[in-house]
């Protein structure tokens, strides 16, 4: 017979399962801008040209996926990079209602799920971060 979570182990569960999904969507997105980005490269060979908006959304992309990995990782600095990167697409939407308002909301909700204080154990010293930190030195 199964016995049920404790409290504490089902919230802990629950608060990575949370920081893992924004990880994982922000690891989406930046692919997807990886690919809008490189596609006009690929696409005018063999002059290999690429306009300066390309590259833009070619750096958002980049800085996407390396928050999203290290959002799972637990590093905190991370979820400032992912806040930052929200509140960019907030910036730029301003003057388009529909899109202002949905880069808004979005961003309110990634930004309470990796901002909330029962998130904030998953950015402390966890044995993962500590790996990658002992490898650095």
């Amino acid at each position: 017979m199964m016995s049920s979570s404790s409290g504490p182990e089902r919230a802990t569960r629950t608060r990575v399962r949370s920081v893992l999904v924004v990880g994982v969507l922000f690891l989406v997105l930046g692919a997807l801008d990886l690919w809008r980005g490189l596609a006009p490269l690929f696409a005018s060979a063999p002059r290999w040209h690429m306009a300066t908006d390309d590259v833009e959304v070619l750096a958002i992309g980049i800085a996407a996926i390396v928050g999203g990995i290290y959002v799972i990782l637990g590093a905190n600095w991370a979820r400032w990079l992912l806040a930052a990167w929200m509140a960019l697409h907030v910036a730029i939407s301003v003057g388009q209602p529909g899109a202002l308002f949905a880069h808004l909301v979005i961003f309110g909700f990634v930004a309470w799920l990796l901002f909330r204080s029962s998130a904030s154990a998953h950015f402390g010293a966890s044995p993962a971060m500590s790996e990658v930190r002992s490898r650095d030195d």
